[in-house]
């Protein structure tokens, strides 16, 4: 891994990044500050077991190809070459792909359940992502790690923020980004602040100018499987962000004490 990188992304999944920090990645990669987005849960389901019905179910909202993680990872690919940053995935796959080794359960069987509690089979999983992710980024006073804050309280989310965590505890310098869109679910950030014990952690509003939100939303539109779902279409999606935007000032970090 290059030493040099001075901005890393956490991305839980092969969007976040994008959706949350897209503008000031823009920013930074038109200034050569060399940002680089690491994807931790982008690999590919087990190949020995079927689908659970929750990844069918969503896979055939994503528009249901052949290969939908093939499919993923060229949106990704794309978007991140737009806004010209490096990438990086990792091979561990969505919650909605994990479980069911020798016949048991799916850790994740429902929508609900993305956004409960981490399975007690993935509670090693911030210790062995701190410990890769180290691998990989050589430590520097010039590098800052960014990381999802958890608003929504998705399980992956939640999986990375705690390896950022563990890596601030050993000294990285760690902000935390607002999880978009989730953040625009009234009350979601606040309630977000008061879990991870953030009430007074110190908020950072990143500007953005007319050329970074652009930019972002080309980006965001990369995603062209996720933008339904999400957002109910491309025209919604560049709505909304852009009101959002407005709303925020720009794009808003969290600095841990």
């Amino acid at each position: 891994m290059n030493a040099s990188y001075a901005h890393v992304y956490l991305s839980p999944h092969l969007d976040d990044a994008v959706l949350s920090c897209g503008g000031l990645i823009h920013q930074q990669a038109k200034v050569g500050q060399r940002p680089l987005v690491i994807t931790l849960f982008a690999g590919r389901p087990p190949a020995d077991r079927e689908l659970s019905p929750l990844a069918q179910l969503l896979h055939a909202r994503w528009g249901g190809p052949d290969d939908m993680i093939a499919v993923r990872w060229a949106e990704d690919q794309a978007a991140l070459t737009a806004l010209k940053a490096d990438y990086l995935r990792l091979d561990y796959p969505d919650c909605i792909y994990r479980g069911q080794e020798s016949g048991g359960e799916w850790y994740y069987p429902s929508i609900e359940a993305i956004f409960g509690e981490v399975h007690p089979a993935d509670e090693r999983l911030p210790t062995e992502l701190a410990a890769v992710l180290t691998d990989f980024i050589p430590r520097g006073e010039d590098t800052t790690l960014y990381a999802p804050l958890t608003v929504g309280n998705h399980v992956d989310h939640q999986l990375t923020f705690a390896a950022a965590y563990a890596l601030k505890e050993q000294g990285w310098h760690v902000q935390f980004y607002e999880d978009y869109p989730y953040v625009e679910t009234e009350g979601a950030l606040s309630a977000a602040l008061a879990h991870r014990g953030a009430d007074r952690w110190q908020a950072r509003v990143i500007p953005l100018t007319e050329e970074d939100l652009a930019a972002k939303i080309r980006a965001i539109a990369c995603y062209r499987s996720q933008l339904d779902a999400l957002f109910g279409g491309r025209e919604r999606m560049s709505a909304r962000v852009k009101e959002y935007t407005a709303r925020v000032g720009g794009e808003r970090l969290w600095l841990p004490d």
